[in-house]
Parts: C-alpha cells; structure tokens; sequence
C-alpha cells in the first residue's frame, strides 16, 4: 500500500477510535479508569507522529498545536486531550483530501531516492560499474515516472523516451535537460538488459548526476 494510503489509513483509524476515548464520566468529565487513561496516553503519541509525519515543518501550525495537546501534563483529563487532539485530525484529514499529502510523499520518496544514490556512487567508486548502472536506472526511471505523475501524466504502460518527450513539450523541462534523460534512458535499459557493454562509468555518472538534480528540482519541494 503506497505510504499516501497508509497515512490515510491511519489518520482515519485513529478519529474513529477517538471516540470512545474521549468520553469521560458522567460527574466530571474525566478517564473513567486508568486503563483508559493508558489508552488514551497510547493514542496520542500514535496521534502526534502521523502529525508529524504529514507536516514535517516544525513551524507548521498543524503540528505546533498538536505537539503543545500532546506534551502537555493531562492526569486524568487526557481524554479531553483525545477530544481535541482528534478535531485537529479531522481538519488535517481535510486538508490531506486537497492534496497536502501528495508532497509529503514527494519528500519521502526523495530521501528514499538519495540513499540509493548513495549505494550508487560507492560502487562508481569501487569500479563496479554494473552494479551502480542497475540502481542508477531504476532510481531514475522511477523519478521521471514520478515527476510526470505529479504534473498530470499518466505514466502507466508509457516508454521512457514518450514520458521525456511529455516533459519537455510541456516545458517541465528544456530540451538541453530532455538530452540528459535520454541519456539516462539509456543506460537504465542497457543496464536491464545486462548489455553491460553498452554504458561506461561515466554514462552511470551522468544519470546519477541527472537524477539528482530531478529529485531536487521536483520531488524534494
């Protein structure tokens, strides 16, 4: 399940668990046991990194005001806490329902990018060309694919080369940038293929290069 799903997944889940935990007593209004209470301590700090996850900025309002809810000394009123922290959830999971979650995947998935990249350049470094060929072309062919998605192009069952030429025609990127991913094309489908004779280091290097300046420019935003 892609990570998008898996936090919507979870934000729901946790509203709808909410509650009943945020029930409390009929005379005061606070846990009605401290098993309770213990469920609701769980929850929060369940509730607080979804938070941050979707809103890794510490200075994003969303997440300011839930770390505050969370941080914060409750006794055996934390099911208030639950109460309040859950109307954050609920307007957050709007907000997600307007694409604010589609850049956080972005984000992740740009890290995830760049430490394949680094596996990449430590096998340039050993001479292992081959091997640095393979993660280099798979990282960037699942960038661009990636890159076009997030501007409106459906990518499935799309060449390489009719997914750059979407790009440029639609000046996502220029001609001189088209040039470079057709050259990483390349060494990502020689490199498939085994045909190992056909892309050098320096090739692996200029895909690499490429895709990180892609990762950057459009995906690590």
């Amino acid at each position: 399940m892609p990570v998008e799903e898996n936090i919507k997944k979870q934000i729901a889940n946790l509203i709808d668990r909410s509650k009943s935990l945020k029930v409390g007593d009929s005379e005061y209004g606070q846990a009605r046991s401290e098993d309770q209470v213990q469920e609701c301590s769980g929850w929060l700090v369940s509730a607080l990194n979804v938070v941050q996850l979707v809103c890794p900025k510490p200075e994003n309002a969303f997440r300011k005001r839930a770390e505050i809810i969370a941080n914060k000394e409750h006794g055996w009123f934390i099911n208030n806490a639950v109460g309040e922290f859950s109307r954050i959830l609920s307007e957050l999971q709007r907000d997600i329902e307007n694409g604010l979650l589609a850049s956080v995947a972005d984000r992740a998935r740009a890290e995830t990018f760049d430490n394949f990249l680094d596996h990449a350049k430590e096998y340039l470094k050993e001479n292992l060309k081959n091997e640095a060929g393979v993660i280099a072309g798979v990282v960037f062919e699942d960038s661009l694919r990636r890159v076009c998605r997030k501007n409106g192009k459906d990518d499935k069952d799309e060449k390489l080369d009719n997914l750059i030429s979407y790009l440029a025609k639609n000046d996502i990127i220029s001609q001189t940038k088209a040039k470079r991913a057709r050259a990483a094309a390349h060494v990502r489908t020689k490199a498939t293929h085994a045909q190992w004779d056909e892309f050098d280091s320096n090739d692996v290097q200029i895909t690499i290069d490429f895709t990180e300046e892609m990762i950057l420019n459009y995906l690590d935003t």
